[in-house]
Parts: structure tokens; sequence; C-alpha cells
């Protein structure tokens, strides 16, 4: 099988958390992948057309690309500095290129790289709706190939939903009108001058649907009309345009727009951040100037959240994550480096410590060293202060992974003890199973993935509730 190598970087062959190996114009995934042999002929289609955009793609990153997409969220907590892809070899015929945790696409020079989902686009669909509370049903709109620009919208609908629930945003409004009572501020002067008319020129306040907020939201839904995601939405596109009475504003008055102060409506905050982003056109661009252009997506970041929220639905309760007070000196005078574990909960008057690894897990190795490392900084200093009564770290993994190592035997877990200070502490590897059929779009696919991933969610929290329980209660 021969294919060209800018369309193999730009069709989802390339996923998060992977290695690829071309040698002598042979392309694998992994070691023992199938073998792709290169197209080696001229002109556009040449290997040598995709290999300055190989080589783009690798200098990005969400510290040095100001296009790395991020919402200004304390639950959505970006966990990764590294490179988009990472490439070493000598050209395009001979070289690794290794991806990480980081999902999108890179534009350059008329072509595109792009990074895809392990787990598939149902698969980031389902964690983002339902993480915020609004499970999306499995068959809303398509995705637009050669990129990933449709997750940003995706996500701002769902969160335009969540926070429609509350209503419309009301804003105060000014208004001076001649009325037959008196209401607000009366005008003195013209109420000695126009007595005979029996009305009172007043100026008062009251509430209204048109102001900022449902003008950015409402402009954004027009902006995204033909959108496949908002296909179903025309009742909530007509109700924002009702609400502003079709009056419209320049995108400059609109991207000034503040965040909503009433703290009801405090979930119109992320909706107003990313219609601002759709708007600027921040989907892809980086501007008229450039010729490169980028969209990045933090998966970690969001799988991390989709696992808090599982467990807070279980009523598990947690320490907050910003502010803990947990940090270790770095060996400076001054100078302390603090600790932000992914998951610190209490279950039973018991405290447990979890980090979520959105990266594949090794059955040859097990956790990596500095993962191991962190987590025992981690107890030990939780430690000081509460009662840890279990650790670990949770995984997802494919459908087809969980068979191969026969995790149903031990119903997705692996439990051992680790030892801290001469105290045996419970430790565990969980495993998320993800069921194979997120890649296939089809609305009857669709629907059964989102059936089977809510049924292995269900399983995930009750096998780790009743494990951390039972462990609980062997060590008292």
């Amino acid at each position: 099988m021969t294919r060209i190598l800018s369309e193999i970087v730009s069709d989802g062959t390339l996923v998060d958390n992977s290695v690829y190996q071309v040698e002598a114009g042979v392309f694998r995934a992994g070691s023992f992948g199938p073998a792709v042999e290169i197209w080696q002929g001229g002109g556009r289609k040449s290997p040598w057309t995709a290999w300055p955009l190989i080589h783009k793609a690798a200098t990005l990153n969400t510290e040095n690309s100001k296009l790395v997409f991020r919402l200004p969220d304390a639950d959505y907590e970006h966990n990764t500095d590294d490179a988009f892809i990472s490439v070493s070899g000598p050209d395009p015929l001979n070289f690794n290129l290794a991806t990480g945790n980081l999902i999108g696409c890179v534009k350059f020079e008329g072509h595109t790289l792009r990074v895809s989902s392990r787990f598939g686009d149902e698969f980031l669909k389902y964690i983002i709706a339902d993480a915020d509370g609004f499970v999306e049903l499995p068959d809303q709109g398509g995705m637009e190939s050669g990129g990933y620009e449709w997750l940003l919208v995706y996500l701002w609908l769902v969160k335009l939903k969540k926070a429609f629930r509350l209503g419309l945003p009301k804003g105060y409004e000014s208004r001076t009108e001649n009325l037959t009572q008196v209401r607000g501020r009366l005008d003195p002067v013209d109420y000695f001058l126009n007595q005979e008319r029996a009305r009172y020129r007043c100026t008062y306040r009251e509430h209204s649907y048109d102001n900022d907020t449902t003008q950015l939201i409402a402009r954004t839904l027009q902006h995204l009309d033909s959108h496949d995601f908002l296909r179903e939405s025309h009742v909530l596109n007509q109700t924002f345009q009702i609400a502003t009475q079709g009056r419209r504003s320049t995108v400059q008055d609109l991207l000034a727009t503040l965040p909503v102060r009433n703290p009801f409506y405090a979930d119109y905050n992320p909706v107003i951040t990313l219609s601002k982003q759709i708007l600027r056109d921040e989907l892809s661009d980086f501007g008229d100037q450039s010729e490169t252009s980028a969209f990045f997506f933090d998966v970690s970041m969001l799988f991390e959240y989709f696992v808090r929220k599982l467990l807070k639905r279980a009523h598990v309760e947690f320490h907050e994550k910003n502010g803990r007070p947990w940090q270790i000196p770095t060996g400076l005078r001054y100078g302390h480096r603090k600790l932000i574990p992914d998951l610190v909960f209490d279950l039973n008057e018991a405290t447990y410590v979890f980090d979520v690894k959105y990266k594949s897990f090794d059955f040859i190795y097990g956790v990596s060293r500095e993962d191991l490392f962190q987590i025992h900084t981690y107890i030990g200093q939780i430690a000081n202060e509460h009662n840890v009564a279990g650790c670990g770290f949770i995984y997802p993994i494919h459908e087809s992974r969980w068979d191969e190592h026969n995790l149903e035997a031990t119903r997705g877990m692996f439990s051992e003890s680790i030892i801290q200070c001469g105290r045996q502490i419970p430790f565990h590897v969980v495993f998320l199973k993800v069921p194979e059929n997120g890649n296939i779009l089809n609305s009857n696919y669709s629907a059964s993935f989102h059936r089977s991933f809510k049924q292995c969610t269900e399983y995930f929290i009750g096998t780790l509730l009743d494990r951390l329980t039972n462990s609980l209660n062997k060590m008292r």
C-alpha cells in the first residue's frame, strides 16, 4: 500500500499519545503497526512538501503559541506545557514522530497536520457535554474535516445550553418617559412647566433582556448559523434574536462585553469568553500576515475534569484544587514549590489522593518513575494533615486493551500497598473502559457509544468506591 505523506499526517491517522516511525520510506504506527509505503514522486505530493509542516508543528506548544485554546475557567485547568508533537530524523523518509496529550491541527504553506483523539470524536463530545452537566443527544451534528475547530463550537453550545437553563441574562436599562404616575426620578422643571398635561417626566431603571451579553450571544449564533451543531437549536437562536429586538452592535463593541456580575448568571461568563474567540475568528488563524495557523486542545485537562464530575455525582467530597497549602522547599532560601494533585477527596471520614493520567498505561513497566515519585510526594505532605487511606492513578483504556489484558478479572483495578513512614497505604491503578466505536461518524454508532460509555462510567465509579470502602474497612 502506497500513500502520500501529506495525506497521512492530515487525515486523522495520527492520534494522541502515540509513536510513529518512518524508515527507508516506510511508515509504521509503533514498532508493530502495518507498513505503509510513502509515495516518493515529485511535485506537490512529494514527501518533501510536508517536511516543513512537520518541523513547524514540532516547534509549537501550549506556552509559545498564542493560539493554543484555553478556557479561563478554574475547572478546566491546563495540565501540560509539552510540544504538540516531537520529531527526530534527517528527512521525510527517515524520522520518528511522537504525539502527547494535545489534539488539534497545524496548517502551514497549504498543508495540514492533524492529531486526533485515540478514543475518537464521540468520546470528546461525551466528556465535554457530560462534565458540564448537559449530556448532548448522541446525533447532534457533524465534524469539520481537517481540524478541531468544531470542538470549540461544540463546547460553546454545551455551555450556552447549560447557562440558558437559568433564563436569559437580565441587565438594567435607564429609560426616560412621560408617565401618569411617578416612577423613579421625577424631572421637577418639566413638571412645573407642563402641569396641564397631568403627566410626569420620569427617569427610571428596569430589567431588560437587550444587553451586551445577549447581543454578543445573538451575534455569535448568527455567525454560526450554517454550522451543523446548530441545526436543532433554532428555538435558542430565535429567543436571543427576539431578546435583542434585532439591534446590532459592531464587533468591536461586542468584544468589549464585560463578564456578568450577577452571580446567578455566572454560567454565562464562559459563554462570553468563547463567543469572543469565535467572533475573532480565533478558531485557527494566527492573523492575516501569517502563513501558519493552529488549534490545540488539552484532552488531559478535559478528562481530569470529567472524572472529577463523575465522583462528585457519587457524593464524594472534594478538597478545593486551588489555594491548597501543600508545598515543599526547593533549596532556595525563600523558594517553595506548590503541590497540586488532581484529585483529593474525602470518603467515609478518610482522605484519598489520585492523579488522573490521560496517557496510555504501560503494561510492561507500569506507572512511570516520575509519576510514582510524584504521588509519594503528595502523600507525604497531605498525610501531615489528613488520614490518607488510599492513593493511586486513573487511566482511560480502550475496550480492546481491556479485553487483551483481562481487566474484567480485577474489575479494572490493580491494588497493592505502599509504605510511608512505616504505615501501609492502599495503592490503586484504576481503568475507565472506553468503547471502540468512538471514531465512527454515524448516528446509530453514536447512540451505541453513548449508551455503552455511560455503562462504563457507572461500572468505573461503582468499582472504585466499593474497593476504597473495602480497603478502609480492612485497615480499621
